[in-house]
């Protein structure tokens, strides 16, 4: 990678975290093009920052002498120019090809959105040259959250439940229902913001990072009684009545979910795992479907 001396650039610090739920920026994370852009401008680049200082002397005829030392110290930065970000696109993600035509014509679309932002170190503000330009991304770690894309999440949930799960609640249920979905997922939204505030440098496709923090969000609040508490009245509300109180798949048909009849129970050894079917054809359409 080509290290150059640049200019003094804005030291601002910028937002550790921000989720991504308005699906039209939802597209820029979609095209390759503009997710390459953001993942260069989060590697960053090489720079020399030079620090100069100049000591003088008088020597006793009178005589100045004047001795400049300039210090050269190799820095990350992550403002970057179009050739930087072209140069670091094909050391990381050699597979997705982008030219500084489709810089120039993306990066503007990113300033706008409010997920890159932009300095110019030319006088001429107005030129339309892009030379002395430089760009930097918003914030160190995007996540997109799907859920959320489709609209309110906490009516996703109640959707589900009054029809996948065929409940019959009083109004007053329904709406302590609503309040205590709202409240679990404020409560996993906030955990996940102050962990991605922790993470450096990662290298995963940001849907797939907005899974991974939620899991780790959910461990993470494994121990707060206030959240354990909220989820267990949701279970005792929702889930133990339709589903029963625990997990148990060996009472249940791995095909097709039919409860397993004492006597009549097949059994088949997948991948070093007995699986339990209610009938051999059940088994059968299973490992036909599992090779597949």
């Amino acid at each position: 990678m080509t290290v150059e001396v640049v200019p003094d650039l804005p030291d601002t610090k910028i937002r550790s975290y921000v989720s991504i739920t308005d699906p039209e920026l939802v597209e820029s994370f979609l095209d390759p093009i503009r997710r390459a852009i953001l993942v260069a401008l989060r590697y960053g680049t090489e720079s020399i920052k030079e620090a100069i200082t100049t000591e003088e002397k008088v020597r006793d005829d009178g005589t100045r002498i004047k001795t400049t030392t300039v210090e050269e110290k190799k820095v990350k930065r992550f403002w970057m120019t179009v050739p930087e970000i072209v140069d670091t696109v094909q050391l990381y993600i050699p597979e997705i090809e982008v030219s500084k035509y489709n810089c120039y014509y993306h990066l503007p679309k990113l300033v706008e959105q409010g997920l890159v932002e932009e300095f110019s170190t030319r006088e001429d503000a107005e030129s339309k040259s892009r030379r002395g330009v430089y760009y930097r991304r918003t914030a160190k770690v995007f996540v997109v959250i799907d859920a959320k894309m489709s609209g309110d999440i906490v009516q996703t949930y109640i959707k589900l439940i009054k029809q996948g799960l065929e409940m019959n609640l009083s109004d007053s249920k329904w709406g302590r229902l609503e309040d205590l979905l709202v409240k679990q997922v404020k409560m996993v939204d906030d955990a996940m913001e102050y962990l991605a505030m922790h993470l450096k440098e990662v290298d995963i496709e940001s849907t797939t990072l907005s899974d991974l923090l939620q899991g780790l969000a959910y461990i993470f609040l494994s121990d707060n009684d206030d959240f354990l508490n909220t989820q267990q009245e949701i279970k005792r509300t929702v889930l133990t009545p339709c589903c029963g109180p625990a997990t148990d798949m060996e009472t249940v048909c791995s095909f097709c979910g039919d409860p397993l009849q004492p006597g009549s129970t097949v059994f088949r050894a997948i991948d070093g795992k007995n699986e339990s079917f209610c009938s051999s054809e059940c088994g059968d359409s299973y490992v036909k479907v599992h090779k597949s």
